[in-house]
């Protein structure tokens, strides 16, 4: 069982922030980007985060030939601290780790990327799509931001009162005003975009939507397609058409854009949908590498000049083809999974008050209920997991078994297996600034409840996991030991032998075949 022990006495450095200086840049044609920009430059400054620049990034600026440009470009970075005579490998070495280097301007991008690596900088803040892939591809993803991340991570470490929870609702289009700003940027970016919405009115089509307070957050437009009138290549007959996928401004960095596509793969999984598609213009950098996480393929482009991203809708156990791996099939294929015998299986005991900040909307699930009579998501896909188990058996592509825990709780869900999840990573450290690195994009804990992890006899665990979903109705440890599942309650992360998952499997009820 995870515990929270004294921490022992340390002393943790100020976090970093590394801008990429085109972010400044940017800011005289981007109202939005530039507002964010100075909240973020606000809040870090509050809570002591420091803010710097590269000394390549002051040198590429010195490269314009334009004289009053480069004047100005350099007024506006040098309020900033310089990140000076940080060691950097040869180009050759660059090229190896972070990927083809054509351009000057590349390799400045991949030696920002090496000041991450090394941890001269904690996080990359940046609006680049370019840097961002090449981030992915060198395995820093994590570490590297948006500005509307970085300003949730801000929120959520050091005011954690402000972040609110949301939960996706089911309405009908004639239920929105459309006049809301969040369709600000679609009515200019489409032809007689109120003709459309009309269309949607009047059609009653279907909207999952998650609103903060009375704004509205986010938003997903759907129907129902025939072959057809579908522009798309994967087989299949019954189609999804996602109409529209769009997170308001003010509520980027959230992982709202996450939990709607949860959503989506949950209603075509359990509804036996082939295909399920959308489009989206190059300038949607961010959804578009969210879409490609997760398995949609760019297929098609319109006459427009949107591109058509498709993911099509397995049925069917899960085999391992050769050179695959468990969690690359996971992520392809969400929320399928492969579980053959190699894959080990892991009941994980969480604490209620741990279990509800980290599955708050397992709580509002409905009793004794079958999931294939309702679809609950979860409220983000990646999550991670801290504790100070001792056992290096768990892996990437692993299954756990989240298994709420009785202390001092009167949920009817404790002693019950709630959730299940697929392993990413699993790593181990004392250090409280590698806790922060390692948690920014998927932790629920505040920067005082991190601190309060670190220390004790045993290093802390930090596990990335991809979230399946949960089991309704929830397993209890009664009907479990009954099934021959467990002897008793669990005290901490412990294997299910094989034989036994085995017996657990036909109680889990998801809704598809793995």
């Amino acid at each position: 069982m995870q515990t929270t022990l004294s921490a022992r006495s340390f002393t943790a450095n100020k976090m970093k922030f590394l801008i990429d200086t085109n972010i400044v840049i940017q800011l005289e044609n981007d109202g939005e980007i530039q507002a964010k920009f100075a909240n973020l430059l606000r809040m870090a400054q509050e809570h002591g985060v420091q803010v710097f620049v590269h000394e390549v990034s002051i040198e590429d600026i010195n490269r314009d030939t334009n004289e009053p440009r480069k004047k100005a470009t350099l007024s506006k970075v040098q309020k900033f601290q310089q990140l000076k005579g940080v060691a950097s490998p040869s180009v050759d070495e660059l090229k190896d780790r972070y990927g083809e280097l054509k351009k000057p301007n590349d390799v400045v991008d991949a030696k920002l990327l090496h000041a991450v690596y090394r941890s001269v900088a904690d996080f990359l803040i940046t609006e680049d799509d370019g840097l961002h892939r090449r981030a992915k591809r060198a395995g820093l993803a994590e570490r590297v931001m948006t500005v509307a991340d970085a300003l949730a991570w801000l929120k959520q470490s050091f005011e954690p009162d402000t972040v609110f929870l949301p939960a996706v609702e089911e309405v009908k289009a004639h239920a929105i005003e459309f006049s809301d700003p969040i369709f600000d940027g679609l009515r200019a970016d489409y032809n007689d975009f109120d003709g459309w919405t009309a269309k949607c009115v009047n059609e009653h089509r279907d909207c999952w939507i998650v609103k903060n307070g009375e704004a509205l957050a986010a938003i997903v437009i759907r129907k129902n397609e025939k072959r057809s009138e579908a522009n798309i290549k994967k087989p299949g007959k019954k189609i999804l058409k996602i109409c529209t996928f769009k997170v308001s401004e003010d509520h980027r960095g959230q992982k709202l854009g996450e939990q709607l596509l949860k959503q989506i793969f949950w209603h075509a999984q359990r509804n036996r949908y082939d295909v399920v598609y959308l489009t989206a213009k190059a300038k949607q950098e961010s959804l578009i590498r969210l879409l490609e996480d997760y398995g949609f393929e760019k297929t098609n482009e319109q006459s427009d000049g949107d591109g058509v991203f498709e993911r099509a809708i397995g049925r069917g156990k899960l085999d391992l083809r050769t050179g695959e791996d468990a969690l690359t099939v996971a992520r392809r294929n969400y929320p399928r999974f492969h579980d053959g015998t190699a894959i080990r299986k892991f009941i994980v005991p969480i604490w209620p008050s741990y279990h509800a900040k980290l599955f708050p909307e397992v709580e509002m699930l409905p009793e004794n209920v079958s999931t294939t009579q309702v679809a609950i998501p979860g409220n983000t896909i990646r999550k991670v997991y801290i504790c100070h188990s001792t056992t290096r058996k768990v892996r990437p592509g692993d299954i756990v078994f989240f298994y709420m825990t009785k202390r001092d709780s009167k949920s009817p869900r404790v002693q019950s297996i709630t959730s299940i999840g697929i392993v990413e990573n699993v790593r181990h450290t004392d250090d409280l600034n590698e806790v922060r690195r390692w948690t920014a994009k998927r932790s629920v804990f505040s920067d005082e409840g991190l601190r309060n992890w670190v220390g004790g006899t045993s290093p802390l665990k930090v596990i990335d996991f991809l979230l399946i979903g949960h089991i309704v109705p929830t397993l209890p440890l009664k009907l479990l030991m009954s099934e021959g599942v467990v002897r008793s309650h669990s005290q901490s992360i412990s294997e299910i032998p094989e034989g036994r998952y085995q017996r657990l499997k036909p109680l889990l009820n998801l809704g598809f075949e793995f």
